[in-house]
């Protein structure tokens, strides 16, 4: 029988993974609905519009007290903020120039890093090469012209320095859920990437006022794929280690899979759903045992 302290640490562990989970679904949802607003506004202009009106939204929910920032916070929210800010325009960046699996594959290499660097156990080892072997397989080259030559190097590029921005922002997000309650984290974080991404976003203004359709779905995309999913993560960040939020974070594919095949009717082949089913056996275990750790 567990002590009610394991067991409250347990169900602790289990509600950041919700949250986990839920953050990376809504952030797929959201670039469903990008992606179609990618010919008007253009990747950057998009990444503007995300970041800047989701911290507008923030800072109208949630405004921080005079007394919130010191300097030693302040050394560790402009970190913060700038992985949050090469994050998002690396990706889009990327996007344009190479398919959207090839990103996140190329992106996870961030991720992964932190999932194998510190691994003490055997079984670590495991769920990480089970995570390997899947990036192995979305990764594959299909047909005879699929080769890395055919890849855009800058692309590749940009992609490889998003998933160092996630380096940091997994980091030094552990570290700010400690120090400020969740959505406090965010706004700060998110506000700070916006100053950073205004360049991007004062040219979208003129296209914005000829279309406001279009501005609006922009919002649903700021609210959707920016204020939600890093609320979730920052308060899954309060729980789980860094190394945990690697590999959890490894889901993202699979869960970008279902979405892409849901929304925009974008289908994979078999041998690289059997790359998402890697990535998901190796994040749902990683969880069991990391349940079974905690118990004992």
């Amino acid at each position: 029988m567990s002590s009610p302290a394991s067991s409250t640490e347990s169900h602790s562990q289990l509600k950041a993974v919700g949250c986990l989970i839920g953050g990376i679904s809504s952030f797929q949802i959201g670039a469903t609905l990008a992606k179609g607003l990618f010919p008007l506004f253009g990747p950057t202009g998009m990444v503007g519009l995300r970041v800047c009106l989701a911290a507008v939204i923030l800072l109208c929910i949630w405004r921080p007290t005079r007394g919130t920032l010191t300097v030693e916070r302040l050394k560790l929210l402009l970190p913060y903020g700038a992985a949050v800010a090469i994050m998002n325009f690396c990706f889009y960046v990327a996007l344009v120039r190479l398919p959207l699996g090839v990103v996140v594959a190329l992106e996870f290499t961030g991720p992964l890093t932190l999932a194998l660097v510190g691994s003490r156990r055997w079984l670590d080892l495991c769920w990480a090469g089970l995570v390997v072997a899947g990036l192995f397989l979305l990764l594959r080259p299909e047909g005879p012209t699929a080769g890395l030559a055919s890849l855009n190097l800058f692309g590749v590029a940009a992609a490889l320095l998003s998933g160092c921005g996630w380096v940091v922002y997994i980091l030094t997000g552990t570290r700010m859920g400690k120090m400020f309650p969740a959505p406090v984290a965010t706004t700060l974080g998110m506000s700070t990437a916006a100053i950073l991404l205004l360049p991007c976003l004062i040219p979208t203004i003129p296209t914005v006022l000829t279309h406001p359709w279009q501005g609006g779905a922009a919002l649903s995309v700021a609210v959707l794929s920016s204020a939600v999913p890093y609320i979730l993560d920052m308060m899954a960040m309060r729980t789980l280690s860094p190394r945990d939020l690697g590999i959890l974070l490894s889901m993202e594919p699979m869960l970008g899979a279902l979405s892409g095949f849901v929304f925009l009717h974008e289908a994979l082949s078999a041998m690289r759903w059997m790359g998402v089913l890697c990535i998901a056996a190796a994040s749902a275990g990683n969880v069991l045992t990391g349940r079974q750790k905690s118990l004992h």
